[in-house]
């Protein structure tokens, strides 16, 4: 069989059919371990693979950090007159290292109490009163705005605020573009839904990616969503693909299988009865294949 290079192909078919072994234990390997050979990979910079796991919960990671965005958010206060008339610069904008962050609750804006034998109680820091720095970081202003109520802007109302700047505005337009416009810069990680982290997981490695030909291995990226957030999600895909980007899923929704460009369909049943290829082409082509049980239900 054949993937098409610069295209999003979806892997279909019954559960238990070969589609995982397919694409990841074959295709993702390189046909190590004697299960089947595969060339044309020298056509890619890199082999991206995206399996069904959650993105980093770590209460100190945020959309702003984990998107890299916050980097250069610390660099421009860093650079405004206020923060070097008072001997700052980008790194005292972090809540995760000493100098500028609140020390009572080392940059969280909360107070976690251990209760022993009880869940853990979270309140507000008395001393910042949520605002995660000391004053004299928060006295320091871009446009109006400190670092704090910067965290605080959704994505859609940063890029105005750091409107001109080409980095930063390529960064949350693509968050925006992908429907992940009204999470909060400092939103984190820990209160993402699974479609959320997936579609920040992508939008991620995308960014990184930027200019290299990438094979990405996704696998059943829409358990779970809403078909709204199915259809922010075919965005991201098409954006990979544009991207010089080759896209192959394991799915079983309709929904994003009519949006591939092309498919290949393994059965005709599950375990030792799949693993056979019942059809490759486009979505038009398989709802004529008599012998795919994907086809009917496009």
């Amino acid at each position: 069989m054949r993937f098409p290079i610069r295209a999003l192909t979806a892997v279909t078919g019954v559960s238990d059919s070969g589609k995982s072994t397919l694409v990841f234990d074959i295709l993702g390997k390189n046909g190590d371990g004697g299960t089947g050979k595969v060339s044309g990979l020298e056509n890619f910079d890199a082999v991206v693979t995206v399996e069904q796991s959650d993105i980093a919960r770590m209460k100190r990671s945020n959309v702003a950090t984990y998107s890299g965005a916050y980097s250069d958010i610390r660099k421009i206060f860093g650079c405004l007159e206020a923060a070097k008339e008072k001997g700052m610069a980008a790194k005292h904008f972090s809540f995760n290292t000493r100098g500028g962050r609140c020390e009572n609750c080392e940059g969280l804006g909360r107070i976690v109490s251990n209760m022993l034998f009880f869940e853990n109680i979270e309140t507000v820091c008395p001393i910042c009163g949520g605002r995660q720095f000391n004053e004299e970081v928060l006295s320091v202003k871009f446009k109006g705005c400190s670092i704090h109520e910067v965290l605080k802007q959704p994505v859609e109302k940063a890029l105005k605020t750091f409107e001109g700047n080409k980095k930063l505005e390529g960064v949350l337009g693509l968050l925006q573009d992908v429907g992940l416009g009204y999470l909060e810069l400092g939103q984190t990680l820990t209160t993402l839904s699974g479609g959320e982290g997936q579609r920040l997981k992508l939008a991620r490695e995308l960014m990184q990616n930027q200019g290299k030909r990438s094979l990405y291995l996704i696998d059943e990226p829409t358990t779970g969503l809403h078909p709204l957030d199915i259809e922010h999600f075919i965005v991201l895909l098409n954006r990979m693909v544009d991207n010089d980007g080759t896209v192959i899923v394991v799915e079983h929704n309709a929904q994003l299988i009519r949006q591939a460009d092309w498919i290949i369909d393994l059965g005709p049943e599950g375990g030792d009865r799949g693993g056979k290829v019942i059809f490759e082409g486009t979505p038009a082509q398989i709802i004529a294949c008599r012998d795919s049980v994907t086809g009917p239900f496009l």
